[in-house]
Formats: structure tokens, sequence, C-alpha cells
């Protein structure tokens, strides 16, 4: 069945495939609850997927964006019978006060000194958002004493860090544009450069310098062939994501449909 499975998904998924069945094995098997890390949208795709293609009888599956609207969800794998607590996902929100007037604070510089700090994973901090005079995040509920007390500056920025209620965050809003466009081919560079008005010796630079992302994975690949669905990252420009393939034009090329998204307090 596993094998069938992967035919749908990226050979660079297969990981999570599996670490994904264990949980759903578990659930069946076991009858017990499972409660996820922080997953990026592609993965609880890839959970969404797996449970209704084979478990949608026996399993429910619940996400943290019940509780706050966020990118990053922990999700709950539960028996039918199971009834569901907000207190069960684990979910705390920190909020990271900063001298807004002598600092700007970043979201990869709060994101490094969370990691660095304290040796978590990555998995173990959910969305983190930065405002003018603040920023918050989220994070496993039995971590937020430790990042609270292991932190006090962030970019040579003396910061405060406190637990606040969940409902407290202040999310942002991502804006899209739909636009088409004509691609000699689906390859990752040609993507890049055409949406974002670029040289494509140019988009191949951000590539190898570790700049873009596709399904929040790396890519170091200027071939990397996109497919419909895929969410490509650019660090410093902005999202795009691929729609649906229009088709051929009569020079063969393939017309898409992509969004543009920018986040906008």
């Amino acid at each position: 069945m596993t094998q069938t499975i992967y035919q749908h998904f990226r050979p660079t998924e297969r990981a999570f495939i599996d670490k994904a069945s264990d949980w759903l094995t578990s659930v069946i098997d076991s009858y017990s609850l499972v409660t996820t890390d922080f997953l990026n949208p592609r993965q609880v795709f890839i959970l969404t997927t797996l449970v209704q293609g084979q478990h949608a009888s026996d399993i429910q599956m619940f996400t943290s964006s019940a509780i706050a609207e966020t990118e990053y969800v922990k999700v709950i794998l539960a028996p039918t019978y199971y009834q569901l607590e907000n207190a069960d996902f684990e979910l705390a929100c920190l909020q990271i006060d900063f001298a807004s007037k002598f600092v700007t604070l970043k979201h990869s510089q709060i994101l490094g000194t969370l990691l660095g700090e304290t040796g978590l994973e990555r998995s173990k901090i959910g969305d983190i958002v930065v405002h003018d005079t603040f920023a918050q995040v989220f994070v496993d509920a039995k971590l937020a004493t430790l990042i609270a007390d292991s932190i006090h500056k962030i970019a040579r920025s003396g910061v405060r860090i406190r637990e606040i209620d969940v409902t407290k965050f202040v999310s942002t809003t991502e804006q899209a544009v739909t636009k088409t466009v004509t691609l000699s081919s689906l390859r990752l560079d040609k993507a890049i450069a055409t949406v974002f008005n670029m040289s494509r010796n140019l988009a191949q630079n951000l590539i190898q310098s570790n700049k873009a992302k596709v399904n929040y994975a790396e890519v170091l690949r200027n071939d990397f062939e996109l497919v419909a669905g895929d969410l490509v990252s650019i660090r410093g420009l902005g999202r795009l994501k691929i729609g649906q393939i229009l088709g051929l034009t009569k020079k063969d090329k393939v017309r898409v449909e992509v969004q543009i998204i920018s986040t906008k307090k």
C-alpha cells in the first residue's frame, strides 16, 4: 500500500509519508492519541490525503487552526470516539517585546536564536510573526518556560519573552494576486525569472545561494520541475504558488496560472 502512496508524491517526501503512516497505525492498532509537532501546509496536505484515502472511517483529524489561524499547525489524530479539547494541542503563544526605537527584528533572526540557544528542532516552533514593536511565536507548551527563561537577547537587542493567551495572537493577512504566465517549461529557475521579472542567471544565483524553497524544503537544482499546487518561496522576494496548468501555446510553451503572495499586517 505504501508503494502506491509514494507514486503520488515526490521521493523527498517519502520519509514524512513513512512517519505519518506510523502515526495512523498507532491510532488504529493501539487506539491511542497522536499529537504531532508543528507541520507545514504541505505536510498537512499529505497527512490529510493519507487519512482520507485509507482511514476516513477510523480516524479523526484535528488541527490547531481551530484555536488560531496559523500557517504551521499541530495535528491531533484520534480514534472516532475521541472528543476534542483544545488543551490537548499543547499549544503556547510567546510574545517577544523589543526596543523598536533602536532595532528592527527579522523573522530569520528570531528563528535562528530560538533554535541556536535552545537546541530545539524546527518542528517544535510554529509561526513567527513580527510586528513593529513586538513579535509573537507559537511553540510547544512544554517548552514555553524553557524558551522564556533561556533567551534575553536577539541580534544584540535585549528582549523580554512572556507567554500570552493564544487568543491574543495578532495575525497577518496574505494578499495574493493571480496572473497567467507563459513558460518555456516548469523549471524552477524559469518560473522565478518570469514571475519576478528578472534574468534567468539571477534566478539561478538565488537558487544556488540557498534562497529558494519548494513546499518549505530548500531546493538547489535549477531544473527542479514544478507541478500544480507547489509553493515556491524566495527569500527577500516573496512567494508564488503554481495554480492550474492551462495548456500549451502554438509555440509549445506552457500557460500557467500563478498566485504571487505578499504578507500585510
